[in-house]
């Protein structure tokens, strides 16, 4: 084991690894208030080096007692993260030539376990992974950080937190400002759907998929209907389009994935798409060809660069575009 204590945060979730970070940081300067020392090494600015770093490390004039130093990724830069000296220096660190220090590595984007420095980190130090949270991952995230935010007077079901995930994916930044929005609205007791529905601006518009079902069942006269309920509220129709694109275009990777026999698991995996929007477009496909839905979405492609070089109008242009699937 290392006398100097490594820590290794990576992952594609950078708002919880960021939070670990700030956390670690937080608990050091609380600590050391006085005597403790903290830096800062990012190799994604310009001119950052080992040999800079190292000299930061090693150099007892700049740190008192306790040293935290946090490295941000290192192993982006692949000139640095090849770089033995780096390595030498972790390995002489543990003979004791450097001591009262905590050193952070973290890292903002997927990494090259193959790299040498990636091997060791992964290896020798207390390394955690955040990768990015979906089904009942995601689910279990949702409820706690409510509670957590809400101090276990405002609660979700299951089934809402569904529904928030949907509007909002798996973007946690994104999700804690929203989740922030809806527990000062509720204030105490639970999250309604129709909390949701008034707070939460949808990522994915649900009607959307009420839309593609009808015209699935070749049931154009309800999806006409949920249209012209969009363009009566005042929706704007290139909204409306970029939804119907939106949804074709997963139909269209989903149906191409799905004619290859992989699962439904490996399908929103693969095209990153939350479980709900994988399993409904599979539904949805099957009541069409992979010829149907490649002619559909070049239609949509044709009703934006006419709208868009006014060559059509673009609510008659949707309404014909139902009537003919």
């Amino acid at each position: 084991m290392l006398r100097i204590m490594i820590i290794f945060l990576y992952g594609e979730d950078g708002f919880r690894s960021n939070r670990k970070l700030a956390e670690i940081k937080n608990k050091f300067t609380e600590k050391y208030k006085e005597g403790g020392t903290l830096f800062v090494f990012d190799f994604v600015e310009p001119g950052a080096k080992i040999s800079d770093l190292i000299i930061k490390l090693s150099s007892g004039g700049l740190f008192s007692n306790k040293k935290l130093a946090i490295v941000k990724n290192i192993l982006q830069n692949k000139t640095a993260a090849q770089d033995l000296e780096l390595l030498d220096f972790l390995k002489k660190a543990d003979k004791g030539e450097i001591k009262d220090l905590t050193l952070v590595f973290w890292e903002k984007e997927r990494i090259d376990k193959k790299l040498k420095l990636a091997k060791f980190l992964l290896e020798k130090t207390k390394k955690q992974e955040f990768g990015l949270l979906d089904g009942s991952k995601l689910t279990n995230w949702i409820i706690g950080e409510i509670r957590a935010i809400g101090e276990d007077k405002v609660s979700i079901s299951p089934k809402v937190t569904e529904k928030l995930s949907i509007f909002v994916g798996n973007n946690l930044s994104l999700l804690s400002k929203e989740i922030e929005k809806l527990v000062g609205y509720r204030s105490k007791g639970e999250i309604s759907e129709e909390d949701i529905n008034l707070l939460v601006k949808s990522k994915i518009d649900t009607d959307i998929f009420k839309t593609i079902d009808s015209l699935a069942r070749q049931d154009k006269k309800t999806a006409a209907g949920l249209l012209h309920n969009h363009l009566s509220a005042g929706e704007d129709p290139f909204y409306l389009l970029s939804m119907y694109f939106y949804q074709f275009r997963n139909l269209l990777k989903v149906k191409a994935l799905a004619e290859k026999n992989v699962s439904e698991r490996e399908i929103a995996q693969k095209l990153k798409l939350h479980p709900f929007v994988a399993r409904k477009s599979l539904e949805q496909g099957r009541n069409f060809s992979l010829d149907q839905l490649k002619k559909l979405y070049k239609d949509l492609c044709e009703i934006d660069f006419g709208a868009k070089t006014g060559k059509i109008e673009i609510e008659l242009a949707l309404d014909k575009f139902i009537a003919s699937v």
